[in-house]
């Protein structure tokens, strides 16, 4: 396990390869923001945000805002530019909200939002290459179904979900997480050593990753997790 240290009642730490932790001094890193996920909020971001100040070289933080209104469709029924326009309106307050915590950031730093990669002019060509390989790749589409089905098995368990058929409910997170790997291959061209988020990789991203980064760029966009001890129990939200 890599460095850790301790913000008031919450102990964070990376959890990744011992090998990561001789790089972590010059390297970049991404930490990616669910928008309306409770670890990214309070305390336990400011243990994250104190965590990569005190280990890596700079960071961007990206805010997942509009990513949301996939899984926002599954708890409401407003169309779908409405709910676009709410995960706007929540990462606008999220910045606002959090300003003050990523704001103690003392290494060079940068906020972005998940609009650079939809307005990216190689979004749908690689939007495309993701969901033909879905199509075609009977592993890398396991890895797809694996996360979520066992996405769904919590999100129904612990929210006020429509009742969605099973097959809208699929789709939906779908169209989720082939734009997440779609962005995630866009992500290579700002050459970010490791991508840091509180939990495990999801296996999407995963098998994105090793489909189509590491043959050719091993070194780049590595996960680094994060474990808090001694804080409340939080629920996830994103698709991990």
């Amino acid at each position: 396990m890599c460095g850790s240290i301790k913000h008031k009642a919450i102990k964070s730490a990376f959890r990744c390869p011992e090998e990561y932790k001789d790089r972590f001094k010059d390297s970049k890193c991404l930490l990616t923001i669910s928008v309306g996920q409770e670890v990214h909020e309070g305390e336990t971001f400011a243990a994250t945000i104190d965590l990569i100040n005190r280990h890596f070289k700079s960071c961007t933080i990206l805010v997942d805002d509009s990513l949301q209104r996939h899984t926002m469709q599954l708890v409401s029924q407003q169309d779908p530019n409405s709910l676009y326009q709410k995960s706007m309106l929540d990462g606008d307050l999220w910045l606002k909200r959090n300003k003050v915590l990523y704001k103690n950031l003392t290494i060079p730093y940068n906020i972005i939002r998940w609009n650079k990669w939809l307005n990216h002019k190689n979004y749908s060509y690689t939007l495309d290459m993701i969901t033909a390989a879905y199509k075609n790749d009977v592993i890398y589409k396991t890895a797809f179904d694996e996360s979520i089905n066992n996405f769904l098995i919590r999100f129904y368990r612990r929210s006020n979900a429509l009742d969605l058929q099973k097959k809208t409910a699929e789709f939906i997170c779908l169209q989720y997480l082939a734009e997440e790997c779609a962005a995630l291959c866009l992500w290579t061209e700002e050459q970010y050593d490791f991508e840091v988020y509180p939990n495990k990789r999801n296996l999407a991203m995963s098998a994105t990753h090793a489909k189509f980064i590491a043959p050719i760029a091993p070194h780049i966009l590595n996960p680094v997790a994060i474990k808090f001890k001694n804080r409340k129990q939080l629920i996830p939200q994103k698709l991990d």
